[in-house]
């Protein structure tokens, strides 16, 4: 199967390839927007084997929680792509994809996202099986009902542990794919939040 992916929810975002198994990624670090460089890099990436959109058999997308600007371009890009070559769109959101590289270590993952000022995205994961779905939540609130021993991923314990395609591919290959895929917001974005109040 070959499967081209996307994630932009974070600051660096990546595309990946995933031939059969074998995967190709490229992180994107740079100053341009995901809007400007996610698109290019793809092409780049499949010219590189090569091959062009129309060569795969999937598309798949890193659809939240995350920046909700980034969250939409992604999710744009893949469901575009998936209409213009009939071709199912798979969905994975961020915090299986932190998670995705510990998840045969025998331990549960908590993969949080920090959302600043004690706020994050949440989720536990042990293997494939979701402990505690995603969630907004207090992060404080949520480490105190982990289980005694675990392992943590994701912003909320290092700036280091970012989202990443490579992942997205990997999980996606396992599933199934839809025509459209959407958004996965866990709140609602601080200009609807501006406007309630």
């Amino acid at each position: 199967m070959k499967l081209l992916g996307f994630e932009t929810t974070d600051s660096v975002a990546s595309v990946a390839l995933n031939l059969d198994g074998e995967v190709f990624c490229t992180r994107l670090e740079t100053k341009k927007r995901h809007a400007e460089s996610v698109l290019p890099a793809a092409e780049a990436l499949l010219a590189a084997h090569g091959l062009s959109t129309s060569d795969m058999d999937a598309f798949a997308v890193d659809v939240g929680p995350g920046s909700f600007t980034g969250v939409r371009i992604g999710v744009c890009l893949a469901n575009a792509l998936g209409l213009a070559h009939q071709k199912p769109v798979i969905a994975v959101n961020a915090l299986e994809t932190l998670a995705f590289p510990l998840r045969d270590n025998g331990l549960p993952v908590c993969a949080m996202i920090d959302a600043r000022n004690g706020n994050g995205y949440g989720a536990l994961y042990q293997g494939t099986l979701a402990l505690r779905n995603p969630v907004a939540c207090e992060i404080a609130s949520f480490c105190r009902d982990l289980p005694d021993q675990y392992i943590g991923t994701g912003t909320a314990f290092s700036d280091q542990a970012l989202p990443c395609a490579d992942a997205v591919v990997q999980i996606a290959a396992e599933r199934a794919g839809e025509k459209q895929v959407s958004p996965l917001y866990l709140k609602l974005s601080q200009a609807e939040r501006m406007q309630q109040k």
